[in-house]
């Protein structure tokens, strides 16, 4: 193989070698014409002499000779989706910008062409008499006047060679300038010459080349419009930029001189007149010069930095696309080397870098973001370092990074990389950081809705969950406050943002699931390690995400549950105006239009009364808007991802180094996300018009399901008040009827919940309509020792069904009766302590009150045998206490000590047995038959009269109020009495009572606050108890002013 390569390119050579030959023999011409080497240089010795001068220089062929004086470092620029210049892109050696010999002007070409080589037409690439004499001159020590360098040795000088200075750089130009002579046209070597020549700085002191760069830079124009006096003295500059600059005020006056000398060559040449001469040398330039602009890596260097990355990339997958290879197999050196080549292209070749961001949208997000009031105050603190060391960082920027991405094409419309990129050029919006509850409705709730395994009413379980930990065996997480909700709907789950039902939602769905749906969306951070973090739905990923990803998987459900990746570069164009890069969007459909809206709608409740409502201080109510906010632990990093039916926007505020967020600042990322959205629509309303709304798709119905169960209601549900109403996706909606729900009797033992033993006294139970846990919960042993700070139990326990009898067996007799019997008097209130019997078949007390009027009654019964204590709000006057233990089968024992309160000396008698002391209402001997005796006391200690315990539902809730407090409707009502044992409120909200109202909250106040994204909303409000619903209140209605 070898011999034919050599054969093959022998010819070739040999040519070499006879047009070196024939160009040295020139050469040897030129000089030996000189006749100044001597009689004693013989002609060999001269031809050896220039022979060895050239004898490295390759023999360039025409192909070569193009790469080298037509490719220069040009000049790149970056526009606006409108097509308005953000700035020009860095260049390495400074502005450099392409131009054809026909767009320039003529008066230019002249000047240079008689200043420079006014025989440029006429030689063959030196001219033969200037070098003579620039010879002659150097040979005698004479003072060189003259150059010998025409236009073309200049090229190579500047393109080939380097400013060397010797007799071998200059012959290696002229046998360069003839090669170039020989292959191309003059007025291609002039318009290479006229791309490629130094002409100084421009105004803001960048270095400038090429005539057309000089012509922006120096006067602000293009060269094409350059006048006489522009052109002169722009000529003038070739020789000494720097020296003839006409931004100082003494090298102004020389080039001035400069351009005197270059008029008159011009005119000697004639190429002007008198009067054009006159003319322009009259000009004051200093007028005409251009003005310092803010250059875009100042004004935008988040934005320029990220252009030319980017850029890059998307050339580098297009060539490898192009070329059949998989990005994923290329290693990541390999990779990033490939970028950087093509970053290296784009900021040299003069490529023109046409961008999706919107000038209006960015310029609102950069004043937003550097208007300090905004954010809140620096910070100093100390952190610690993996190494151990601690580290002090000082008067550090709360920190802010977003996005606006257009939701159908994925067009990135607006940026926020930091608030000063002079103090940190992190790129907030790029860089990964922990995206806390923001992970919810990507991880937890839309899987689960495209699944079938939830819907917008399903119910979960805020409640207890003991999560496998390998290092500690087990882990208990939280909610923010240390407490337990309850059973509640996947809608109030998100609503509020608990953190427990999305961990449940997780793991149901199953975290490989979970994150696949997650990577569909865009999210690239994930690694293999997340696939074992169960709390990834909350945020504890390993490397987190970046906002960009975020709001790009966040309009996956504006865009209908299609995912189309977000992207910055719309068109590349290379210097001569050829596309080389287009970008093609791909919409990808991740999830169906049915679940798309479930989120949305989920999310709107999230942004009109749930933790995003501080949007709707800056975002008229006539927006549609969905979005979900995001904490993670300590508050290191909040979150507001938000979207309207046609942009997406997200929005991270943190510290730079991960620390504690003040409390006083959770706001700031809807301050931020709501002031930008405000100003964009204002500038731009066909971004968000005001009647845009997120459209139902078919597929979507509406249903009542049982609240505990998910089910279909059944008659227990409806009688315990347990139904709500919500939307669902029709294939989803639930067929099975509720069997969660049981008439029971239960008593409470050592703070655990049990069936009651058929013969417990019924004053000792709570007999009502109960239901099942969905899931068995964790012991209060196991949850304080897993974390001593959070509540053991879930507000809704009592109202769930126990799944054990009472574990109590009966011991024979009756109880022996309580000792240490004490009765104090505050006020109007008696507090009674006793000691406790010592029976284990004990189910708790009752105590009895007798006055002046009637003798002892039955007034209260604690139904722990646990409490020894009991508060009397009705004590008035003189009277006197006792308290009896009761069993499991009822036997009461003999009362304890007679325990008064008051100034009477009255003796006070016992009964004569405790079978005297009725418990239903009834009187004890020595009583008013006539007088009812007082209620019995639902909760000891609680400071509450002692009313009958209720075995009814509560009634309706009277007095309901509705306000306007500028941001939502303030409800309020006032409480049922307390016989009615309510333990909740249900708030139900409609925009048109017409078509049905929807279960808004369940609150323990008498007050609820409600962000509506309509303008008469319409309420009213149920009181619960563990009997059932009440009847529901009156209906009120908002009405603005």
């Amino acid at each position: 193989m070898s011999n034919n390569q050599t054969s093959s390119s022998e010819p070739k050579k040999k040519k070499r070698r006879r047009g070196r030959r024939r160009l040295v023999w020139i050469m040897v011409q030129l000089i030996f014409l000189l006749g100044l080497m001597g009689a004693a240089m013989a002609g060999g010795i001269v031809t050896g002499y220039v022979a060895a001068l050239v004898k490295d220089e390759p023999v360039r062929n025409k192909a070569e000779l193009e790469e080298k004086i037509f490719t220069n470092y040009l000049t790149g620029f970056a526009y606006y989706n409108d097509g308005s210049l953000i700035g020009q892109l860095r260049a390495e050696e400074g502005d450099r910008r392409l131009v054809k010999k026909a767009d320039v002007s003529p008066y230019l070409i002249n000047a240079i062409i008689a200043t420079e080589d006014k025989g440029y037409y006429q030689h063959k690439g030196i001219a033969v008499q200037s070098t003579l004499r620039a010879t002659y001159q150097e040979l005698t020590n004479q003072p060189v006047v003259t150059g010998g360098s025409t236009i073309t040795q200049q090229l190579v000088k500047n393109t080939i060679l380097t400013h060397e200075v010797s007799h071998a750089r200059k012959a290696r130009e002229i046998f360069n300038a003839l090669r170039i002579e020989q292959m191309f046209s003059k007025d291609e070597i002039l318009e290479a010459y006229m791309n490629e020549i130094y002409l100084g700085k421009n105004a803001n002191g960048s270095n400038i080349y090429g005539v057309q760069a000089a012509a922006k830079g120096v006067f602000g124009k293009e060269v094409k419009e350059l006048t006489l006096s522009e052109a002169s003295y722009m000529a003038g500059m070739i020789q000494n930029p720097g020296a003839y600059s006409p931004f100082g005020n003494e090298s102004y006056e020389r080039g001035k001189e400069r351009q005197k000398m270059v008029l008159d060559r011009m005119m000697e040449n004639g190429y002007i007149t008198q009067s054009q001469y006159d003319t322009a040398l009259a000009v004051d330039l200093k007028a005409q010069l251009a003005k310092p602009t803010q250059q875009a890596y100042r004004e935008v260097p988040f934005l320029m930095m990220e252009i030319e990355e980017r850029a890059a990339r998307q050339l580098v997958d297009a060539e490898l696309k192009e070329k059949g290879r998989d990005k994923s197999t290329i290693g990541r050196n390999e990779y990033r080397l490939l970028v950087e080549e093509k970053r290296r292209d784009i900021l040299r070749r003069g490529y023109k870098v046409y961008t999706t961001f919107d000038k209006n949208v960015h310029n609102i997000m950069q004043s937003v973001a550097s208007d300090a009031s905004n954010f809140g105050k620096n910070r100093t603190y100390t952190i610690k370092r993996s190494n151990g060391k601690t580290e002090k960082i000082e008067d550090a920027l709360e920190e802010v990074g977003a996005m606006m991405i257009h939701n159908r094409t994925g067009a990135i419309l607006g940026m926020i990389g930091g608030r000063d990129f002079t103090v940190e050029q992190t790129n907030h919006a790029t860089a990964p950081r922990q995206p806390g509850s923001a992970m919810k409705p990507l991880a937890a709730y839309a899987p689960a809705f495209e699944l079938g395994l939830l819907q917008p009413a399903s119910p979960l379980d805020d409640s207890p969950v003991l999560l496998s930990d390998g290092q500690k065996g087990s882990h208990l997480p939280k909610n923010w406050n240390n407490k337990w909700q309850g059973i509640m709907s996947t809608r109030e789950a998100l609503r509020q943002s608990w953190n427990i039902p999305a961990i449940k939602a997780y793991l149901k769905v199953g975290i490989p699931t979970a994150l696949e749906y997650v990577k569909k969306t865009g999210i690239t951070t994930l690694v293999d390690a997340d696939n074992y973090a169960q709390t990834g739905v909350i945020g504890g990923l390993t490397y987190g995400t970046t906002v960009e990803e975020m709001t790009n998987a966040y309009a996956t459900f504006a865009n209908n549950g299609s995912f189309v990746d977000a992207y910055l570069i719309e068109r590349i164009e290379d210097s001569r105006g050829q596309v080389i890069y287009h970008h093609q969007t791909q919409p990808v459909q991740v999830y169906s239009e049915q679940t798309a809206y479930l989120i949305t709608d989920m999310m709107r409740t999230v942004v009109n009364s749930g933790t995003g409502t501080h949007i709707r201080k800056f975002v008229p109510r006539k927006v549609d808007v969905a979005g979900k906010t995001g904490t993670t632990n300590s508050s290191n990093d909040l979150w507001f991802v938000g979207y309207t039916p046609e942009v997406s926007m997200g929005v991270w505020v943190g510290f730079d180094e991960p620390y504690p967020m003040p409390d006083a600042d959770k706001y700031v990322p809807m301050i931020v996300w709501g002031k930008v959205m405000k100003e964009v629509i204002e500038a731009h309303p066909n971004l968000s018009p005001p009647d845009a709304t997120f459209k139902k798709p078919e597929g979507i119905v509406s249903a009542s399901v049982d609240s505990k169960s998910g089910k279909l209601p059944s008659e227990l549900s409806k009688e315990a008040g347990h139904v709500i109403s919500d939307i669902f996706n029709r294939k989803f909606v639930p067929s099975e009827v509720d069997d969660s729900h049981q008439k029971a009797r239960v008593i409470t033992y050592e703070g655990e919940r049990y069936l009651a033993k058929e013969g417990t006294p019924d004053d000792f139970v709570t007999e009502g309509i109960f239901y099942r846990s969905p899931d068995p919960l964790p012991t209060k042993e196991i949850i304080q020792a897993s974390n001593s700070k959070v509540a053991v139990r879930p507000p809704d326990w009592e109202q769930r069904l126990p799944d054990a009898e009472d574990p109590r067996t009966e011991v024979a007799g009756a109880p022996s009766s309580p000792t240490g019997f004490v009765a104090n008097r505050t006020g109007t209130q008696a507090v009674l302590t006793w000691q406790s019997a010592k029976e284990p078949d004990l189910v708790g007390y009752r105590i009895y009150r007798a006055n002046a009027l009637h003798g002892f009654t039955h007034i209260g019964t604690v139904k722990d045998p646990a409490v020894l204590t009991l508060t009397d709000a009705n004590s008035q006057g003189d009277s006197a206490y006792y308290v009896t233990a009761v069993d499991l089968t009822g036997v009461e024992s003999q009362p304890s000590i007679i325990a008064s309160v008051g100034s009477s000396s009255t003796t006070w008698e016992l009964p004569q047995s405790p079978t005297d002391n009725p418990i239903d209402g009834g009187t004890v001997p020595g009583t008013d038959p006539g007088e009812l005796p007082d209620p019995i006391l639902g909760q000891p200690n609680t400071g509450n009269p002692i009313d009958s315990p209720s075995t009814l539902p509560p009634s309706a809730p009277q007095s309901v109020t509705i306000a306007d407090t500028g941001n939502g409707w303030k409800l309020q009502w006032r409480a049922n009495k307390a016989s009615e044992q309510v333990i909740a409120y249900n708030v139900y909200f409609s925009p048109d009572p017409s078509s049905g109202y929807l279960l808004l909250g369940t609150v323990s106040t008498t007050t609820f606050t409600h962000a509506a994204g309509v303008d008469n909303p319409n309420y009213y409000i149920t009181a619960v108890n563990s009997y059932g619903e009440s009847p529901h209140s009156n209906n009120v209605t908002g009405r603005l002013p």
